[in-house]
């Protein structure tokens, strides 16, 4: 199944224009499309940028030798992003890439994510490691080595694994870095790519948070894309999201909301107990926001014009300093004139990024009670790796030459 968006929201001629040349004349040299990736000096950037760029370059290697006839290489590769994926890649993988999308994939990294520290610096002590970024903890499982070093799972390559299985990625992009003094916001890679040049407005862009993980992760990408080739080129769509339903509990103070009002969505950033009380009934459950965002042409040109004419109003205080805000900034205001729409996932999702919820999710992973997050081979990494002591209060975590105990919310 060809999962490509070219053209979806081509609601401008120079686009449409863009897409008839090329069908007619099917150019056999492709150009491949762009990953873009924000990251801050006060977000240990250095060794985010060098994380990535390992994943990068391992995954290319891999399906270089894949093509030269390496059983093992195609193995892994199949493993990691699914036998579908991976036989196009190898088959032909300017080909794979051609029919990948026309979407400028959008990764805000700066931002170094507090909540999560204590854990982070333990897992990082115990292996040798200076402390790092929240989306680059290395979890207990290894997707292969380059240039003799373990190229470790975490949050981030994760997503990097189901865009690939979703063929929205291919591992020969080009990857920019949006490189800033300090964290000034997860719209900010948006704004800034706009600028810069990175994120043309005529063509999608899928933005993706990497502090979390949820089952069958790749379906959420064939989801947005599905949902955007539906949308017609008058329609006033300007932004679609992936929603996860929760419960009050799970959602109050720490999850953004989209709640149902007509035909449209009101949105609310991270509501109190009782601010879900007084706009949902009973245990009914909330429909949350977990980061998975694709911008339409007609929502990039407006946040381009704003940054340009009302730069506030794309913002949101945090500790006394604006912040670009994804919430606050893009699908509130999307939401408030009709122009949001928002795809239920099905099945698990969890935001791991607050401290002992990490080690709570690692050991449901590992007793199967949270199933699909990783990639199969991954994940029976996890389940091998992963140890809950008797008293549910902790847990080890083995990463081969180390183990780490980590608290769990029980203790």
């Amino acid at each position: 199944m060809q999962l490509g968006i070219a053209g979806i929201g081509a609601q401008n001629s120079a686009s449409q224009n863009y897409q008839a040349k090329n069908r007619k004349n099917k150019p056999q040299n492709v150009a491949f499309k762009r990953i873009v990736a924000e990251i801050a000096k006060d977000s240990q950037d250095v060794r985010v940028e060098k994380n990535v760029r390992q994943f990068f370059a391992f995954m290319k290697k891999t399906v270089k030798q894949a093509q030269a006839g390496d059983k093992k290489a195609n193995k892994t590769l199949r493993g990691l992003i699914g036998k579908d994926a991976a036989k196009e890649l190898v088959q032909d993988r300017k080909g794979y890439t051609k029919k990948t999308d026309e979407t400028t994939k959008l990764i805000p990294l700066s931002g170094l994510g507090t909540r999560g520290a204590e854990i982070r610096n333990a897992v990082t002590g115990a292996l040798g490691m200076k402390d790092t970024h929240k989306a680059v903890m290395p979890l207990p499982a290894v997707l292969g080595t380059h240039n003799g070093r373990p190229v470790r799972l975490n949050t981030v390559t994760n997503e990097f694994l189901h865009m690939m299985q979703a063929k929205i990625l291919s591992p020969f992009e080009k990857l920019d870095f949006i490189k800033s003094e300090k964290s000034d916001g997860d719209l900010s890679v948006v704004v800034k790519g706009i600028k810069k040049g990175l994120v043309p407005t005529n063509k999608p862009a899928v933005l993706t948070y990497t502090d979390d993980i949820g089952s069958h992760g790749h379906q959420d990408y064939v989801n947005l894309v599905r949902a955007a080739k539906k949308e017609k080129p008058s329609s006033d769509t300007e932004i679609i999201s992936v929603g996860f339903l929760a419960t009050k509990e799970e959602t109050a103070g720490k999850l953004g909301t989209f709640l149902p009002e007509g035909g449209a969505f009101k949105v609310f950033e991270k509501p109190s107990m009782e601010k879900l009380n007084e706009l949902v009934p009973g245990e009914q459950k909330i429909m949350t926001n977990i980061g998975k965002t694709l911008f339409m042409p007609k929502g990039l040109q407006n946040i381009e014009h704003r940054a340009a004419v009302d730069p506030v109003s794309l913002t949101k205080m945090d500790k006394g300093e604006p912040k670009l805000h994804v919430t606050e900034g893009a699908l509130k205001p999307a939401g408030e004139k009709g122009a949001l729409k928002v795809i239920p996932k099905g099945g698990q999702f969890s935001d791991v990024g607050n401290g002992t919820v990490f080690t709570d999710k690692m050991v449901e992973i590992a007793n199967g009670e949270m199933k699909h997050v990783f990639p199969e081979v991954l994940e029976k990494q996890v389940r091998k790796n992963v140890t809950a002591h008797p008293d549910g209060k902790s847990a080890t975590l083995d990463y081969g030459n180390r183990k780490v105990v980590l608290a769990t919310s029980k203790e």
